[in-house]
């Protein structure tokens, strides 16, 4: 949203404590959502050299790599859009880090999406397991 002002123009944002807070909601609702599926919830926040992965799930035997997005006005886009091949091959490099770290190169594993939409302090999921592959070349 853009204001005209005396003084020119402002730009509505989110104030960056607000967003995290969002997102924190955000992802608290997509553990929620996983653990009603019946994933198991491994870790949350998970921190390597390379980036972060919202959350890492078991769904059956199979290791669940979990990126959330959290958009907070319908004008931003779907959130599910905002996984670019940039952020794919950021959470694939976190993930092998992950693997590698915990001797699980062997294990099955995918990555999901899940994109959250509030409206009016509700919160609507849209899911998406398997939504991308390990990128080519990163």
């Amino acid at each position: 949203m853009i204001r005209a002002t005396g003084l020119g123009y402002l730009i509505g944002m989110a104030i960056p404590g607000q967003r995290q807070l969002l997102g924190q909601k955000g992802e608290e609702e997509a553990v929620q959502f996983l653990r009603g599926l019946g994933y198991v919830i491994v870790a949350q926040n998970y921190r390597s050299p390379y980036g972060e992965i919202d959350v890492i799930a078991e769904d059956r035997q199979v290791l669940v790599f979990v990126e959330v997005r959290s958009h907070s006005r319908p004008e931003y886009g779907d959130p599910l859009e905002s996984v670019n091949a940039r952020k794919q091959r950021q959470v694939a490099k976190t993930a092998q880090y992950y693997l590698t770290r915990n001797g699980l190169e062997n294990r099955e594993a995918r990555f999901d999406v899940i994109g959250i939409q509030w409206d009016a302090g509700q919160a609507r999921l849209s899911h998406i397991p398997g939504a991308f592959e390990l990128p080519g070349s990163w």
